[in-house]
Order: C-alpha cells, then structure tokens, then sequence
C-alpha cells in the first residue's frame, strides 16, 4: 500500500480550503491532470463524486465517497476505479481568522500489477502535488477578488 502525506500552514481559512477541496465539480478548472469531474450523488454530508484524468496519455477515472464534515474534514473512500483500495482525508485546522494548517493523507493498492506500471507513475505525481494545486487555486482565487 502506497501511503502519502503532506502537511501545510496556509494563508487562507480552513473554510476557504474546505469549499475548495470539496467543489469537485470545478477540479477540471484548476487540477491540470483532471479532464472532468461530476458529482454522481450527494446528501446532508455526503458526496460521490467522480474524477477523471488525463495525464501523459494515461486516461482513467475513479469515484469516491466523501464525507464531509463542513470546513474541518473531508473523509475519501473508493467506490469505483483501477485499485484495490483507496482511501484519505482532507483536515483543515483553523489558525486564527487568517489561515489554516491542512493535513492530507491518501492511501491507496492499485487493484494489479499492470494497473500499477502504467498508472502508477503519474497517480503517484497527482497525489504528490494535489495539496499544492489546491493552494495555487485558493491564492489566485483570492487575487480574482481584489
């Protein structure tokens, strides 16, 4: 099992990055990898929804749960996709009225050996670098505002 985590303190409220990371319908805007993303269902706190990428001629797509507990947590788990087992969290920790420390944790086995070698490589970037990608969002974002 492949296991990534990034913790970061940010210049923005946790409740800024919470609307960010939970938008998935608006990924494909700012995520340079993802093609298209949809919600497929949603509830009082919980979401499905789909991404898909394209990246270096590698196309796939996955579907997650996510439970969402409003500006603090966002909780994945894998509904359909190329692994075994994927799961992870978003926690969004308020440091004062100005920023937030953001605890990302993704786990995930791709379902065989196949998968692993020719999707591997690029998921493994896309999950290095998908707290990033959020942070550049929340920045310009905040730079459309002024």
């Amino acid at each position: 099992m492949i296991e990534i985590r990034k913790t970061v303190i940010v210049p923005f409220t946790a409740e800024t990055m919470y609307n960010l990371v939970s938008d998935v319908e608006n990924y494909s805007k700012y995520l340079p990898w993802c093609r298209k993303s949809e919600i497929r269902s949603t509830n009082a706190n919980t979401t499905e929804g789909a991404v898909y990428i394209e990246y270096l001629k590698v196309k796939t797509h996955f579907v997650t749960r996510n439970t969402n507990t409003p500006f603090s947590k966002i909780e994945m788990e894998l509904i359909e996709g190329p692994f075994h087992n994927l799961d992870g969290s978003w926690v969004f920790i308020p440091l004062g009225d100005k920023g937030c420390k953001i605890e990302f944790l993704l786990q995930y086995k791709f379902s065989n050996l196949i998968l692993e070698k020719i999707i591997g490589p690029v998921f493994s970037y896309i999950s290095k670098n998908i707290v990033d990608c959020f942070i550049k969002e929340a920045r310009e974002s905040s730079n459309r505002k002024i």
